[in-house]
């Protein structure tokens, strides 16, 4: 968490695991082989980038002003879902490809209406649609063989585009595509609609902990000037889509020294899972805890503030001074010194005294 004091404490992090790790883990554990590729698309708290330990108190721009900054992440589940699956289909003639399409698409297209499905909730993209060729070795019997491409068939490919609410439709869409034997789930879109109602309550949660943070320098006897404030935000967001990373969980047996011959290693099966941003780097969490994936709006503000400064001290120093009126009407400085007796009145003049001139 990133705390702005104008005192700067140095804050130790310390992290509290569950007895429970998990495979998938970041660091190798003797032979155990955690291969992890992760596709982020977030700057935010990459996996390879470990927390430091120590975080700084406060970033200051000079001895006079100061900068506030709080992140916040509102986690939202999605109102509407997208999955797009992708079907492809060969024939011997163009008319042989669309009519079998065309059999495998209907019969999944009723299938997804009985799991609940509009018929206006189901899109078909075009792809593609173009021949296919192979080659024919042409025989000769004096000369090296020559090989012709000549056509095969036609392949058509097209994308099915599904929109639904319930989570839990997305299971028995894939059992229907299974049997018409429709194995490519292509990806899946989350939608959600109250964007601008998720950034607006974030909005207001950093303002009133800005806020806060103000009345917690009053206490530390350190004053804002209020008058002179820069503010900058930062909206972001992320999709589960960006989120899933993968890993190999095996364990191998060394054979240095006993193999002889040729090692044959096995496939090993890779496994993918849902990460999402970790909370590290916040100070605003909605709904931090989430049983599905979901999408992460993220909320930065900067504030930068003035220090008041105190009032400088102005010495004022008055003197006295005495001038002499003559008869002449002229006006004469008298110079009296200090232990001098108070001035009297001169022959033959008239004397008038200006003080605090």
């Amino acid at each position: 968490m990133k705390k702005l004091l104008f005192i700067g404490f140095l804050l130790i992090s310390v992290k509290a695991f569950a007895q429970v790790k998990g495979n998938a883990s970041r660091e190798s554990a003797g032979n155990v082989n955690y291969d992890k590729n992760v596709n982020y698309n977030s700057n935010y708290n990459s996996p390879n980038t470990k927390a430091p330990v120590y975080l700084p108190a406060g970033t200051f721009m000079d001895d006079r002003t100061v900068v506030l900054e709080v992140n916040a992440i509102s986690n939202q589940l999605a109102s509407t879902y997208t999955v797009i699956f992708n079907i492809k289909q060969l024939g011997q003639t163009a008319e042989e490809a669309d009519k079998l399409f065309n059999e495998r698409y209907e019969a999944f297209a009723a299938a997804a209406m009985l799991a609940g499905i509009k018929r206006d909730e189901i899109y078909l993209d075009m792809i593609s649609f173009v021949p296919v060729y192979e080659f024919e070795e042409e025989k000769k019997l004096f000369s090296k063989k020559t090989y012709n491409e000549i056509p095969k068939g036609f392949e058509i490919q097209q994308n099915v585009h599904i929109k639904y609410k319930d989570n839990r439709v997305l299971g028995k869409l894939v059992s229907a595509a299974a049997k018409s034997e429709i194995y490519d789930i292509v990806k899946v879109d989350y939608f959600v609609e109250n964007t601008e109602e998720i950034y607006h309550d974030l909005r207001k949660r950093a303002i009133e902990f800005v806020n806060k943070e103000i009345i917690q320098f009053e206490i530390l006897g350190v004053e804002l000037d209020a008058a002179y404030r820069i503010a900058a935000e930062e909206e972001r967001s992320t999709s589960p889509l960006d989120r899933y990373s993968s890993y190999k969980a095996f364990t191998s047996q060394s054979l240095d020294g006993t193999a002889k011959g040729k090692v044959n290693s096995a496939d090993k099966a890779v496994t993918m899972y849902y990460e999402k941003i970790a909370y590290d780097e916040f100070e605003i969490i909605v709904n931090p805890t989430i049983l599905e994936p979901t999408v992460q709006y993220m909320y930065n503000l900067k504030v930068k503030f003035r220090l008041k400064q105190p009032e400088p001290t102005i010495e004022v120093k008055r003197e006295k001074e005495f001038v002499w009126l003559t008869p002449a009407g002229e006006l004469k400085t008298l110079e009296i010194k200090k232990e001098d007796t108070p001035l009297t009145k001169p022959n033959n003049g008239t004397t008038t005294v200006i003080p605090d001139k």
